[in-house]
C-alpha cells in the first residue's frame, strides 16, 4: 500500500539523453512517469521516449536499437519539415519568401511572399497558394470556356500529386492546386485538357482535336509538364 501511495505522488522526470548507434548520434527526451508500458513518438521536439519509473537504461537503449531504422526515417522527415522555405515557384518564377512581415501575402509585382511568422510557415504558404490557384484557375477557365461555348458545373481544388486535373461525367472539374507552381502556359494546357472532356469523355483523336482547337500549342506544354512535374511537389 505504501509503495502504491508513493508512486502516485512521484513527480514526472524529464531528461535529455543521447546514445551512439551505427555511427549515428541519437538524441532523445526521456520521460519517466507512472505508467505501465514504454512508448516512443517523434514530434517537433525529436524522439521522445516515455517509460515507467525505474525502467533500466539498458532496456531503453535496446528498444532504440531495435527501432533505429524507423527512428532515423522519421527524424529525417521532421528535420526536412522544419527547414525554412526561402523561395518557391509561382507561375514558373521563383518568389522569395520573407519572414516577420506585417501580414501574410503574395506580392506578384515584386515576386515576394510575405509571412508574419516562421512557425507553421509551410501551411501558411500552402493556404496562400491555394487561394491564388482558385482565383487564377477560375479566371483562365472562364477565358477558355468561351472558345467551346460550354462550361463545367463545379470547379474544385485537390491536393493530388499524381493527377493534375479531372473532369467527371457530371461535368465537374477538379484541379490540383500544385499547378500554381507551373508556368501559365502549362496551367492553360491542363485547363483546356479538362474543358475538352466536356465534349469528349475519352482521349480519342476527336478529344485531342478539341484540345488543339482551344489551345493550339498544347503539345509543347504537355511535354513540359511531363518533364518538370516533379519540381512542383514542394509542399505536402
Amino acid at each position: 500500500m505504501w509503495k502504491k501511495l508513493f508512486n502516485t505522488t512521484q513527480k514526472i522526470i524529464k531528461e535529455n539523453k543521447a546514445m551512439i548507434l551505427n555511427e549515428s548520434s541519437i538524441n532523445y527526451i526521456h520521460i519517466q512517469k507512472r505508467k505501465k508500458n514504454i512508448s516512443l513518438k517523434i514530434d517537433q521536439q525529436g524522439l521522445v521516449i516515455s517509460t515507467p519509473f525505474d525502467t533500466p537504461q539498458s532496456h531503453i537503449e535496446s528498444i532504440i536499437e531495435r527501432k533505429l531504422t524507423w527512428i532515423l526515417k522519421h527524424l529525417k522527415k521532421i528535420n526536412t519539415d522544419n527547414q525554412l522555405i526561402t523561395s518557391i515557384p509561382i507561375f514558373g518564377k521563383n518568389f522569395k519568401v520573407i519572414y516577420q512581415c506585417p501580414n501574410n501575402s503574395i506580392d506578384f509585382k515584386s515576386e515576394i511572399i510575405h509571412l508574419v511568422i516562421k512557425e507553421n510557415h509551410k501551411k501558411i504558404i500552402t493556404n496562400l497558394l491555394k487561394e491564388c490557384a482558385q482565383k487564377y484557375f477560375n479566371e483562365r477557365l472562364e477565358f477558355y470556356r468561351t472558345k467551346i461555348n460550354d462550361q463545367p458545373n463545379h470547379i474544385t481544388l485537390t491536393n493530388a500529386k499524381t493527377k493534375w486535373g479531372s473532369c467527371s461525367s457530371s461535368r465537374n472539374i477538379k484541379l490540383s492546386w500544385r499547378l500554381i507552381h507551373a508556368k501559365p502556359e502549362i496551367i492553360d494546357y491542363v485547363l483546356c485538357h479538362e474543358l475538352a472532356h466536356l465534349k469528349h469523355m475519352n482521349h480519342s483523336m476527336l478529344f485531342w482535336k478539341e484540345v488543339e482547337s482551344i489551345f493550339p500549342e498544347f503539345k509543347k506544354f504537355k511535354k513540359e509538364l511531363k518533364d518538370h512535374s516533379l519540381s512542383y511537389f514542394i509542399l505536402d
